[in-house]
């Protein structure tokens, strides 16, 4: 095993020495390509060209300046080109983005807007209510970006008007070093931060991405993620437009399947959970056609063969009909924002999908390593990008230890943090991820689990959650899981799981099968599969209790499972929980 691992040289790029500058060379080059299509709040889809967005991007610029010398945006609402063109131009003016989770309470969104020192709040129609009354008086300019008439503050459109009238002067240089975006952290575990990156941090992770990754002009993004997430932010938002690749916004979950057919995409960005629930329904689907079972395993037998002999991107022939499906245009698809099961990578590349995990943080831009269509191996977050170093800190049995890294993407710090800041990066830019992982020899990148959630057992071993969480949730009857430890007087930290049904499959068996589903036939189904996995594992590692959970978990806009309020809700102490 490898303590440290490199990514090489991050190449330099004069076409993309900053974002502004970026967009309006391609505009330059592309006038006419469509640069953006997202839904018509009038109905159907809207879109514009590059052109047309340089161009609502700099007079909104203009008008943001007219406002503010120094301005700090926020912006909170559904992906939308509005969404887009504000973000933009907030940088274009030479400000300082705060994109806020557009699912945060109202009472959360005041107190980013408070500490971030937003001057202007750009936000869609459905908070116009509790902003304009909880900031009445307050030196912060607001506007509406989807404005149905309904209220009156100016809109998006009326301030774009504005400024093409208006006379400011844009900034034509630009400084790496001042801040683009403070981007808060999900809270997961914890209290957000407000992550400070540079102009430089984006510029540069854009570079690395763009290193490894071949992007044409002629590829569709579908955009599913929410945009003020750093994934989708840097990689499915700055990443297209500064390269002259399209986005379409999707309108959702529900429509994935559609819109991915209407759009033609070739590159979608998803998290974990998104993927396992397109995954589960696409074999659902297979396995449920008449003779579907016997085609599927013929159809793996033949790309096999045909692998054997040279063949390329048969798996793809062999299975059409799924990517037919789906548009039948995706080049590659990437998962990030959490760890994701080899079995779901696996699933989708044995139909043809160039699948590539990824691996990264808010506090990294995001990206720090990432499979590629040439490296790429199930399991690994893959190499380091270009220009980031990883070293693994500590390390112990197997290699393991904290994920330490370095780069020039690495956040500025924590703002007006400084205590944070310290406790996670050096003076000389290390940055202390929090996770915990190994490098192989080959240097490639694997992640156990994080810090903060490791259980130590009485003999001092460390048991890492993601881990067990990956192994029972292959289970069909599975939703989704998670472990936790709880301290013993007797035990040390005892291991517990907290596991929701999936009520859909053990209906769907009950009825095949002909019985009454009960509360206890579902507790016997989950007592069975963790003796099992009890059975395989070393004592430290058994689970000691289960809890079985009726609803799901809550979750943040981008799909991460909220830790610390599940447990806040199980209260183990009280919870019913079942012996193994």
């Amino acid at each position: 095993m490898k303590t440290e691992t490199s990514g090489g040289v991050l190449r330099d790029d004069p076409g993309l020495k900053n974002i502004s500058t970026a967009l309006e060379s391609v505009a330059c080059r592309l006038p006419d390509k469509v640069a953006m299509s997202g839904p018509d709040p009038e109905g159907g889809y809207r879109s514009v060209t590059y052109r047309e967005l340089s161009e609502m991007v700099n007079d909104l610029a203009g008008a943001i300046l007219e406002r503010r010398s120094e301005p700090v945006v926020g912006i909170t609402g559904d992906n939308s080109i509005r969404w887009a063109v504000t973000y933009l131009a907030a940088l274009r003016a030479g400000g300082t983005v705060v994109p806020v989770d557009r699912e945060l309470p109202i009472h959360e969104m005041l107190t980013i807007l408070h500490y971030s020192g937003a001057n202007m709040m750009f936000f869609d129609e459905r908070y116009a209510g509790d902003l304009t009354e909880r900031l009445a008086g307050k030196d912060i300019d607001l506007v509406v970006m989807n404005s149905t008439g309904n209220v009156d503050i100016i809109t998006h459109d009326e301030l774009v008007n504005e400024g093409r009238n208006g006379t400011a002067e844009l900034p034509s240089e630009y400084d790496p070093e001042k801040p683009a975006a403070i981007c808060y952290t999900s809270g997961t575990t914890g209290y957000a931060k407000g992550v400070v990156l540079s102009r430089g941090n984006l510029i540069a992770n854009i570079r690395q991405v763009s290193q490894v990754l071949e992007i044409f002009e002629s590829d569709i993004f579908l955009s599913i993620l929410p945009v003020h997430h750093t994934f989708e932010g840097t990689c499915g938002f700055l990443f297209p437009l500064t390269h002259g690749a399209s986005i379409y916004i999707s309108r959702g979950i529900h429509h994935l399947a559609e819109d991915m057919k209407n759009s033609g995409a070739t590159v979608l960005l998803a998290v974990p959970l998104l993927w396992e629930a397109m995954y589960r329904k696409i074999y659902s689907a297979i396995h449920s056609m008449p003779g579907g079972t016997f085609k599927y395993r013929l159809g793996l037998a033949i790309s096999r063969l045909a692998e054997v002999f040279g063949g390329d991107g048969v798996r793809r022939k062999v299975f059409s009909g799924v990517h037919d499906r789906l548009g039948g245009a995706i080049r590659f698809c990437i998962s990030g924002g959490a760890g994701i099961a080899p079995e779901i990578v696996d699933g989708f590349m044995k139909l043809g999908f160039v699948f590539l995990q990824g691996y990264g943080l808010t506090e990294t831009s995001p990206i720090v390593s990432v499979n590629t269509l040439e490296r790429n191996r199930v399991g690994s977050v893959g190499p380091a990008v270009p220009g980031m170093t990883v070293r693994i800190d500590s390390p112990g049995k197997g290699g393991v230890g904290e994920l330490v890294v370095r780069g020039p993407n690495v956040m500025k710090g924590y703002y007006m943090n400084p205590d944070a800041t310290a406790r996670v990066l050096s003076p000389d830019g290390w940055f202390r991820t929090g996770d915990f992982g190994y490098i192989d020899d080959d240097g490639f990148i694997f992640i156990t689990g994080r810090r903060k959630n490791v259980i130590v057992s009485k003999n001092g071993k460390n048991v890492y959650p993601e881990e067990i969480e990956l192994i029972l949730g292959r289970d069909e009857f599975v939703l989704e899981c998670m472990v936790t430890g709880k301290k013993s007087e007797t035990k040390g930290e005892e291991i517990w799981l907290i596991v929701v049904p999936d009520k859909d499959r053990f209906i769907a068996l009950a009825e095949a099968e002909g019985f009454q589903l009960t509360a206890d036939y579902m507790v016997e189904h989950f007592r069975r599969l963790v003796k099992e996995f009890n059975a395989s594992q070393p004592t430290y590692k058994r689970i000691a209790r289960f809890i079985v959970r009726e609803q799901e978990f809550p979750k943040t806009t981008t799909r991460k499972v909220k830790r610390r309020e599940v447990l806040k809700e199980a209260g183990l102490e009280t919870e019913v929980s079942h012996e193994v």
